[in-house]
């Protein structure tokens, strides 16, 4: 049964339309509602962890439940505060995950293996995190522009049921929304270090005047000459 028999084709129209909205939203203005969405992102990832490590170790459901509202508050805390760390973490485990099971180690058979792989996939994850944490602001930017593609591309299948129209509409829209973007942020870096470089020039003292030079005295006036006295006269015989 096709999921347009099992619900209403009225129904799916009007949720395909919701996501295709969102998806473009996200695609083109994500870096915006980045905070609130790797939020809900933490909350998830911290409400799973909370509920595995309680089922494993608390031994009950009711513990696992209070584990996994415990872990998801602090997960939701947790990437709400430090989203671009949280981003870049995130971006680092994924190719250190693949880089540890691409090694194949068995650590029943070969520990010395297990180690070297744990080793290695310890590296790749710190030489990623420092490149994507570098880069945090572009990989937000890449992040819900392909969140806002795929979105669109599953509404898009929803609403019509056309898989092929719903790929590249999906990857237009993640190209476009990548590519602007990334113009925006690198616009928005430019901006904000020119306003930087303005309030410095604004904050800074001005500089020292030079000392006013006093205005040349003139020469104090020359005293008349005395009247030059008549020669004595000539003594007389």
């Amino acid at each position: 049964m096709s999921a347009h028999t099992a619900i209403n084709p009225t129904a799916l129209l009007i949720i395909g339309i919701l996501l295709a909205v969102v998806g473009i939203a996200l695609a083109f203005y994500g870096r915006k509602v980045w905070t609130p969405f790797m939020s809900l992102v933490g909350a998830i990832i911290g409400g799973t962890v909370g509920y595995i490590i309680g089922g494993f170790y608390a031994g009950g459901y009711l513990a696992a439940l209070v584990l996994a509202i415990i872990g998801s508050i602090l997960g939701s805390i947790l990437f709400n505060y430090l989203v671009k760390i949280a981003l870049a973490l995130i971006a680092a485990a994924i190719p250190a995950t693949l880089t540890y099971f691409a090694m194949g180690p068995n650590p029943v058979a070969d520990q010395s293996a297990q180690d070297t792989a744990v080793i290695v996939a310890i590296l790749v994850l710190l030489v990623v995190f420092a490149i994507a944490y570098y880069f945090v602001e572009e990989l937000i930017g890449l992040v819900t522009a392909l969140v806002g593609g795929a979105l669109l591309g599953f509404g898009v299948f929803l609403a019509l049921g056309q898989g092929g129209l719903a790929l590249a509409l999906g990857g237009i829209v993640f190209l476009v929304g990548a590519v602007s973007q990334t113009l925006a942020i690198r616009a928005a870096k430019k901006g904000s270090v020119w306003r930087l470089r303005r309030s410095r020039a604004a904050a800074a003292p001005p500089p020292p005047l030079p000392p006013a030079q006093a205005p040349p005295q003139a020469a104090p006036p020359k005293p008349p000459a005395s009247p030059r006295s008549p020669p004595p006269p000539p003594p007389s015989d």
